[in-house]
């Protein structure tokens, strides 16, 4: 239950999850915690109603912006007041990013493409080391005991040798980085911008349904007016590019997956309000 409502708040009601004895933090809500222990119990174990119950708590939906009547000393960390802000774990960053441009594949994962053993040489300085991308979704990827895989170490995945109760929030240049460069976020902008276009060629309902897609809202009139003045300073940089471009790419198209990247990488896309 703990581990659940840490996933749900980003800090569980005990603030050491691998730790529950003399040595560990005591519950901030010890009562609420017996309490949907005991729900959790007497209803069957089952995950699925505890996190229904947690949505649709109050605690769950309030939002993030506090109001002006809570003072300034409150721990709202600990008192649950206001949502705190939470960056999106590796793996939901990954299947948000395939999910928003079509590409996530939801059928289930199956067996990687590991070597056959009469070709295993594999020695301690040599070890085992393999990526295996696809377009399912992360749980599905396969995590080698030695070495993580790239995306999800780079985004603070969960170390594969030891037990990862809490994970840690880096924030390095190289994340921001791997949004401007990584074939992922260009492959998928790229997809994401062919579906738009086959469904509007009206370039601002392109950008109203991107932004619904990627933020769960509707854009504003300053963020359809900011986007439309992004895509037209690409295509009149795209026409004076001394080097040329390919006769096969459309500057239109260009534009618009380079402004469908900045969205994957915006904070309102990254984090959880």
């Amino acid at each position: 239950v703990n581990r659940i409502w840490q996933h749900h708040f980003g800090r569980g009601l005990v603030a050491t999850p691998n730790d529950f004895g003399v040595r560990g933090r005591p519950p901030t809500h010890p009562q609420l915690l017996d309490r949907l222990a005991t729900d959790f119990v007497r209803g069957g174990w089952s995950i699925k109603a505890l996190h229904r119950l947690i949505l649709n708590s109050a605690a769950w939906q309030q939002a993030t912006a506090l109001s002006s009547d809570i003072p300034a000393a409150s721990d709202t960390r600990s008192l649950y007041v206001g949502f705190l802000r939470r960056r999106l774990s590796a793996e939901e960053i990954r299947d948000g990013v395939l999910a928003v441009s079509g590409g996530l594949d939801r059928s289930p994962g199956t067996g990687h493409p590991f070597p056959p053993p009469y070709e295993w040489g594999y020695s301690q300085h040599g070890p085992f080391s393999a990526v295996y991308d696809h377009d399912r979704r992360s749980m599905y990827l396969m995590t080698g005991r030695l070495k993580r895989h790239p995306f999800l170490s780079l985004f603070d995945g969960a170390d594969p040798n030891a037990s990862t109760a809490d994970r840690l929030g880096t924030t390095v240049p190289t994340q921001a980085l791997f949004f401007l460069n990584d074939p992922l976020v260009h492959d998928a902008a790229d997809a994401w911008a062919g579906q738009l276009e086959k469904q509007s060629a009206d370039r601002r309902g392109q950008i109203a349904a991107a932004t619904l897609a990627a933020w769960s809202r509707e854009a504003n009139s300053a963020e359809l007016a900011a986007a439309e003045r992004f895509l037209e300073a690409y295509r009149a940089a795209f026409r004076e590019d001394p080097a040329g471009q390919a006769a096969s790419v459309l500057p239109d198209h260009e534009a618009l997956a380079a402004w469908l990247r900045t969205l994957l990488a915006s904070n309102e896309f990254l984090h959880v309000e």
